[in-house]
């Protein structure tokens, strides 16, 4: 939805849904006096003042987030935000849960557990908002979908293997990326994309998320450079999160979210370049 068709209507009904599916009895006291605070707010900007503002990749594009929590974990945010076209927003659920729980811990079982409730209660969020009429990212699935049709380019003849739990998303990129000239595959969580990457041939590079379900970003990259037929695979790293990237030595390249597609292609055509180039030394 472009911004000057969005209004603090638009905005509190979002809000309004998330309330009724992450506190159905009642909203917890901090998420409660943050609707409070928003209270006769006018305008867009006067909300958005309340909100986070995250900074993405360089593009200018803008994310506000908003932490309402839900009744089994507090650090659940509401997202508007652009990504990838300019000026379009779309809300989404940040389920934040990317805490940094191994899976040797004892903690991690019940903390996979949390997780899937999470990304559950998000699905049905977002549903609540698609069937209302609010702009969500199925909304940006159709909209990369449209754009591809237009943005076309050459025949690459490399593949890129998508790993993304946001299925919307992660099949408009790789539309996009398609349509630029890349094979794509896609992978739902980081198990599928070992089991993937542990068969040959292997992809040329992989856009890889952070925060995913079963494993995440990192562990899936740990796994991946232990190996020796994987240990230079091109990784470039998306994420919205705030990570120690001394942590992440090994990746390639990364990708602050919200990026404009642009960013994305730039990135991708680079990585693919100095792979080629060490290949080549080698």
């Amino acid at each position: 939805m472009r911004l000057e068709h969005m209004s603090p209507a638009h905005v509190r009904r979002a809000l309004d849904i998330y309330m009724q599916f992450a506190w159905p009895e009642g909203g917890g006291q901090t998420a409660l006096a943050t609707l409070k605070e928003l209270e006769g707010l006018a305008t867009l900007d006067e909300l958005f003042a309340r909100f986070e503002k995250v900074a993405g990749s360089s593009g200018g594009l803008q994310r506000f987030a908003l932490r309402l929590g839900n009744q089994r974990y507090p650090f659940m945010k509401f997202v508007v935000q652009e990504h990838l076209v300019y000026g379009e927003y779309f809300f989404s659920v940040d389920t934040h849960d990317n805490l940094d729980i191994r899976p040797d811990s004892p903690e991690f079982a019940e903390w996979t557990h949390l997780k899937d409730f999470n990304r559950g209660l998000k699905h049905r969020i977002e549903r609540g908002w698609d069937e209302a009429g609010l702009p969500t990212n199925a909304d940006l699935r159709a909209l990369l979908v449209e754009l591809s049709r237009v943005e076309r380019g050459e025949v690459k003849r490399k593949t890129i293997l998508l790993v993304d739990d946001e299925q919307d998303v992660a099949t408009g990129i790789a539309t996009l990326l398609e349509a630029h000239g890349y094979d794509c595959e896609l992978a739902r969580d980081g198990l599928e994309a070992l089991e993937r990457l542990a068969r040959d041939p292997l992809p040329d590079l992989v856009l890889l998320d952070y925060e995913m379900p079963q494993l995440d970003g990192e562990e899936v990259l740990r796994r991946l450079r232990r190996e020796e037929r994987t240990a230079h695979l091109p990784v470039l790293l998306a994420t919205a999160s705030q990570i120690d990237l001394s942590r992440l030595r090994r990746i390639s390249g990364l990708l602050r979210k919200p990026y404009p597609r642009h960013i994305l292609f730039e990135m991708v055509a680079r990585l693919l370049a100095a792979e080629e180039e060490r290949r080549r030394r080698s």
